[in-house]
């Protein structure tokens, strides 16, 4: 099978500046922007995504990425396509990532199981850098849901 990229780049870049209170604005070498902060219990104004949640944004978009070219490229008809997951964070400081359910849910005529498992299994043990450096620290579940 063909690779699904065609070049990545050896280096990521972003920028942080603080705005007011906890909130930051993140702009990434390729000028898009996030912004993050907290929420009022903890200092914040919640004008923001939480660091951690970005983290799960970017499991879930990379993962997302590499579902949909991988299913793409095997002539799979992807017509809609949701990531809800959820994380579970040690009680103690500093409160990382212990475990991560995903949860795909796909619609599309001509997707079967096995082309999820597959495409999954690729991104999650190959492909996806995010899973790569994640899996490390804590268990990544997925799951998946296809309606026709």
């Amino acid at each position: 099978m063909k690779s699904p990229y065609k070049k990545i780049p050896k280096a990521v870049d972003t920028e942080l500046q603080w705005s007011d209170g906890l909130k930051f604005i993140s702009t990434t070498g390729s000028n898009n922007q996030l912004v993050l902060d907290a929420s009022p219990e903890h200092g914040g104004n919640n004008q923001g995504a939480r660091p951690m949640e970005a983290v799960l944004s970017a499991l879930g978009s990379s993962t997302g990425m590499d579902l949909i070219t991988i299913l793409k490229n095997k002539k799979r008809k992807v017509e809609k396509l949701k990531i809800k997951l959820h994380g579970e964070r040690a009680s103690s400081h500093p409160h990382i990532l212990k475990n991560v359910t995903m949860e795909y849910i796909i619609w599309g005529p001509d997707i079967i199981d096995e082309d999820v498992k597959w495409a999954l299994d690729l991104s999650l043990n190959k492909y996806c850098s995010v899973a790569g450096m994640l899996k490390n620290c804590c268990k990544l579940i997925f799951k998946w849901r296809i309606h026709k």
